[in-house]
C-alpha cells in the first residue's frame, strides 16, 4: 500500500475532460494528462490496418479518444488528423439538393470531393509545400489557394464552398493546368468551363483531385478520422440526416477501395453501431466483419481487475502521482472501503464493481463518476458516502447521454413524450412482458387522450421493448437452476451481446426484464 505522505490529496488531482476532442484542439500542456491515462492497446493496431474503415462504438465508448491520441502522439507511425462534420453541413447538403436538383446518389460524390479537399490541405500542412515534387499536386494546391484567396481552413463547411461553386473550382483547376497532359497548360488555361450538369461537374472536380493524388508519394501512412456524426442537428429531420450519412458511408467505402490504398491513405469514419446498422450498404455484414473496428469494454465483476476499464480508472490516479505504482495500488489507496450488500450472503465488493454496476461499460461513464467524486471531495481518501453523493449528478449526465442518443430518431417533443413512459414503472424495476404490455397500453391511451403524438418506435409494446433494450435501459433475464436446486438469473444486455455478426441484438419477447440500476435511479423507479 502506498504511503499516505507520497500520494496526492484528492483536491490536488486534475479532472479529465469529458469530450476528448477538447484535447485535440488544446495545447500540448493540456494534453499531457490525456496521453498519460489513455490506454494504448491492440485497438490502436487494429485502427492502423489498411482495411479498417469504420471505428464503431456507442457515444462515450472512446472513438474520439482513439482518434485524438493517434493524431497527437509521436509514437504512432502514421500521419493522423481529425475533421468534424459540423451541424451546419447537413443543411448545406439539403440546400444543394433543392437548388441544383441533386440526386441522392450524388451525395456520395459531394462527400468524396469534400474529403479530397480536406486531405489535400492537411497533407500540405503536414509536409510543407517543398516536399511535393509532383507538378499536379502543386497545381492543385495553387488552385485551392486561388479559390480561397489563401484563407482555406481544412473544415467540411469551408470545403463545401469549393464543391458548391463547381464551375469556379473547375476553372481554377484548369487555369493551373491540372487537367492538362503535359507540364505546360497554355491551351487549357485559355479555356473556360461551362457547366451542363452539376452531377458532371462533381465528377470533373473529382477527376482533378485524383490526378493530383495519384502523383503523390508520402513518407508514412495517412489516416483522416471523420468524426461528429453521433448526434442529429435539430434543424433537419431523421430522414434527411440519414440521407446525408448514407452518402458519407458510401464515400468512405469507395475512396478506401480506390488507388488511395496503394498510396497508404485511408479515411476512417467514427460511427455509432445503431447508425451503422441502418445503412443500406451492399453486403453490410461482410463489411462489418472485414472493415470495422468495434469498441467493446465488457468485463465481469469477478474479473474487473483484468479489465481495460479498471486500468483506465487506476491510471486516472496513478498517472497523476510523482512516483510509479503497480496496477491497483493507487485505486485501493483512494478507495479503501468495501461495498456492503443488504443480502448478507453476498460477499463485500471492491468499490470498482459498484462503478461497473452504474455504468454502461464505457470509459466516459467511469471517468464522469471519478470527475464528480474528485470535484465534490477533499482529503486523502474516498468514503462510500462520497460515491452515493455524486449519483444525482451522474443521473443528470446519463439522461443527457440518453437524450443525445434518442434525438437521432426523435425531436424534442417526442423525447418528452417518451420520458413519460417511465412514470408507469414507479416501484417496478423488475417486470415481465405481460406487465409491460399493460403499462404500454396505459401510456398510449394517456398520450391519445391528450392529443399527443406517439414517439417513433413506441407505437407497439414489442417496438418499445426493443427500443429500451437497444438503449441499454433494460435487460432481459433467463433463470438457470443450479445443481443445488437454487435458481440463478442470467442477464442479457444489448451492449454485452453486440459483436461484428450481431450489431443490433434482439430482445427476447415474453420473458422477464429489469431496468439498469443507473436508469432506475435516474428515472426514480425506486
Amino acid at each position: 500500500m502506498p504511503e499516505r505522505n507520497t500520494m496526492k490529496k484528492i483536491q490536488e488531482l486534475q479532472q479529465v475532460k469529458g469530450d476528448a476532442y477538447d484535447y485535440y484542439i488544446a495545447g500540448n500542456e493540456d494534453t499531457d494528462l490525456f496521453e498519460k491515462i489513455f490506454l494504448v492497446d491492440d485497438i490502436v493496431e487494429e485502427i492502423c490496418k489498411p482495411d479498417k474503415y469504420f471505428l464503431i462504438g456507442e457515444k462515450g465508448s472512446g472513438k474520439t479518444a482513439y482518434s485524438v491520441y493517434m493524431s497527437k502522439s509521436d509514437k504512432i507511425n502514421s500521419f493522423c488528423s481529425i475533421s468534424l462534420v459540423e451541424n451546419t453541413l447537413y443543411q448545406r447538403f439539403l440546400n444543394m439538393k433543392r437548388q441544383k436538383a441533386l440526386e441522392l446518389s450524388s451525395f456520395k460524390d459531394v462527400w468524396i470531393n469534400l474529403i479530397y479537399l480536406i486531405l489535400a490541405e492537411k497533407i500540405r500542412k503536414e509536409y510543407g509545400e517543398t516536399f511535393f515534387s509532383s507538378m499536379k499536386y502543386k497545381q492543385l494546391s495553387k488552385a485551392i489557394d486561388v479559390f480561397y484567396s489563401d484563407a482555406f481552413k481544412p473544415e467540411f463547411v469551408n470545403a463545401f464552398e469549393f464543391v458548391d461553386n463547381a464551375s469556379a473550382s473547375i476553372n481554377s483547376m484548369m487555369k493551373q493546368g491540372l487537367f492538362s497532359t503535359g507540364t505546360k497548360a497554355s491551351a487549357e488555361t485559355s479555356q473556360k468551363y461551362v457547366e451542363q450538369s452539376f452531377q458532371i461537374s462533381l465528377l470533373k472536380i473529382r477527376d482533378g483531385f485524383e490526378k493530383a493524388f495519384m502523383s503523390v508519394n508520402l513518407k508514412k501512412p495517412t489516416i483522416l478520422f471523420v468524426d461528429g456524426i453521433d448526434a442529429r442537428p435539430r434543424d433537419i429531420d431523421n430522414e434527411q440526416y440519414f440521407e446525408c450519412l448514407v452518402g458519407l458511408v458510401n464515400a468512405v467505402l469507395e475512396m478506401n477501395q480506390s488507388f488511395l490504398k496503394e498510396k497508404q491513405i485511408k479515411i476512417m469514419l467514427l460511427i455509432r453501431p445503431d447508425i451503422m446498422y441502418k445503412m443500406p450498404v451492399h453486403n453490410m455484414n461482410q463489411k462489418l466483419r472485414n472493415n470495422s473496428v468495434l469498441l467493446n469494454w465488457v468485463t465481469s465483476y469477478r474479473k474487473y481487475i483484468d479489465s481495460k476499464l479498471f486500468k483506465i480508472a487506476d491510471d486516472y490516479f496513478m498517472k497523476q502521482q510523482d512516483y510509479s505504482y503497480e496496477l491497483g495500488e493507487c485505486w485501493n489507496y483512494y478507495f479503501p472501503y468495501k461495498v456492503e450488500y443488504q443480502e448478507k450472503w453476498k460477499a463485500p465488493d471492491n468499490p470498482f464493481v459498484e462503478f461497473l454496476r452504474y455504468s454502461l461499460y464505457k470509459p466516459r461513464d467511469i471517468l464522469t463518476m471519478l470527475n464528480e467524486m474528485v470535484d465534490a471531495t477533499s482529503g486523502t481518501q474516498f468514503k462510500h458516502s462520497d460515491f452515493e453523493g455524486i449519483l444525482s449528478n451522474y443521473s443528470t449526465y446519463l439522461k443527457g447521454e440518453l437524450k443525445d442518443y434518442m434525438l437521432i430518431y426523435m425531436d424534442d417533443s417526442d423525447y418528452n413524450n417518451f420520458s413519460i413512459f417511465f412514470d408507469y414503472f414507479q416501484g417496478h424495476r423488475n417486470f415481465n412482458y405481460k406487465f409491460f404490455e399493460e403499462k404500454h397500453l396505459e401510456y398510449i391511451k394517456y398520450l391519445r387522450e391528450l392529443g399527443r403524438k406517439i414517439p417513433p418506435f413506441m407505437e407497439t409494446a414489442s417496438e418499445a421493448l426493443q427500443l429500451l433494450y437497444d438503449t441499454n435501459i433494460i435487460c432481459y433475464k433467463i433463470y438457470e437452476t443450479l445443481p443445488n436446486g437454487k435458481r440463478k438469473n442470467k442477464m442479457f444486455w444489448s451492449y454485452k451481446e453486440r459483436n461484428y455478426a450481431n450489431m443490433q441484438p434482439e430482445v427476447k419477447k415474453g420473458g422477464e426484464y429489469s431496468f439498469h440500476m443507473a436508469y432506475a435511479r435516474a428515472f426514480r423507479l425506486f
